[in-house]
């Protein structure tokens, strides 16, 4: 027979870590599922169950054999052949559960390390968002009960069918195979045994109480931003801190109706309506409700304003969140109201101020456009 220790790659002096890591190396180059042959699978899996066992690698360090004990075959083949697998011992050494597998990981008695989150909208003005605000939120949330600090109960003892673990492990035989199988014990929560009562919590393991937020909301903060209130849900002993409680910003609905102000991060936008003459000539306007709550006296005098031309006000936006003390600028966008037709008089003193114009010529092939997308001209016969 060929040395078990080569078969794993490792020398006769090496120890537990040793022949584990060079066991793995091997098991996972000679698997059959990888391709690999599965007599060379075979004979290290045999060299793993003898070095991996303190008694039977000292048998096999003395004498050279490698004979099971009176207790018989440790487990079953599943690729046929005269030796055995113990199936939880290969698991666990491969993927890291406690040598031999001897031992259950606790991990139904282990619990999450962070509860669930929970989102609340809250509604803010566009005002709020300009000038910044802070206020309490007042909240209600269970906290683990001192009394019985989160078990529901006095006497706690530990389960004696896991013996604390939380963890079940039965063996079932099915013919020359041995199944293991794990899952949570049923006669206990997470390995403890509760044999009373909490009077103070009645069983519940937490106690309802009242939670206070300080909200801050800083000027130039825009609907959607978030606010993390670390750990502030409800505790709960399923979890071994509770979530977070998390504010998302929302614009809150005016009375009035929807608001003429259009935020696009530190710029605002609004439109405003004028005539021809004001956009010939010029124009004031008085702009209410601005987010700063300052009034806004506007004056154009630049000259002729186009439909949809964007005039800007600058330092008139809304604050930047990034840079302190900066604002961003206000953007007019300029509509003209009433039909593009000026009345007769008018269009005669236009042409003598521009005498340089003529007036168009209409033949045969021409096409005479609308230049209304809605179709409401009424001037234009196809309307």
């Amino acid at each position: 027979m060929d040395d078990l220790y080569a078969r794993l790659g490792v020398s006769r002096g090496a120890s537990q870590d040793e022949i584990k890591r060079g066991y793995r190396k091997e098991a996972l180059k000679h698997h059959p599922d990888r391709g690999g042959d599965t007599a060379a699978f075979q004979k290290i899996e045999e060299a793993n169950s003898v070095l991996s066992n303190p008694e039977r690698k000292a048998l096999y360090d003395a004498t050279g054999s490698v004979t099971e004990g009176p207790g018989g075959p440790q487990g079953f083949n599943p690729f046929g052949g005269g030796f055995n697998v113990n199936l939880s011992e290969m698991f666990g050494q491969m993927f890291g559960s406690p040598q031999g597998g001897s031992r259950p990981q606790n991990n139904a008695s282990r619990k999450p390390p962070v509860g669930p989150h929970k989102l609340h909208e809250i509604g803010v003005s566009l005002s709020d968002l300009y000038h910044g605000k802070q206020f309490e939120l007042r909240m209600k949330r269970d906290v683990i009960c001192a009394t019985c600090d989160g078990h529901g109960g006095m006497h706690v003892e530990t389960c004696g069918s896991c013996h604390g673990s939380g963890v079940r492990v039965t063996q079932v035989q099915m013919g020359p195979m041995t199944m293991i199988q794990q899952g949570p014990c049923t006669d206990c929560v997470g390995g403890k045994k509760v044999r009373d009562t909490c009077m103070a919590c009645a069983g519940k393991k937490v106690k309802e109480s009242e939670s206070v937020l300080q909200v801050k909301i800083e000027p130039g903060m825009q609907e959607g931003d978030r606010l993390t209130f670390a750990g502030q849900c409800s505790e709960s002993p399923d979890f071994e801190r509770p979530g977070d409680v998390i504010l998302v910003l929302r614009a809150s609905s005016a009375e009035s109706g929807p608001s003429p102000w259009l935020r696009e991060g530190s710029t605002l936008k609004r439109t405003i309506t004028m005539s021809w003459a004001e956009a010939l000539l010029g124009f004031e306007r008085e702009l209410e409700a601005h987010p700063s709550g300052r009034p806004l006296h506007i004056v154009w005098t630049g000259g002729f304003v186009k439909e949809g031309e964007v005039l800007r006000v600058v330092g008139w936006g809304m604050p930047d969140h990034l840079i302190r003390g900066a604002f961003g600028d206000l953007r007019l966008i300029c509509r003209l109201e009433g039909s593009a037709t000026l009345p007769a008089d008018r269009l005669a003193s236009l042409q003598q101020a521009f005498p340089e114009w003529k007036a168009p010529t209409m033949r045969s092939e021409s096409i005479l456009v609308c230049g209304d997308p809605e179709g409401r001209n009424t001037h234009c016969k196809d309307c």
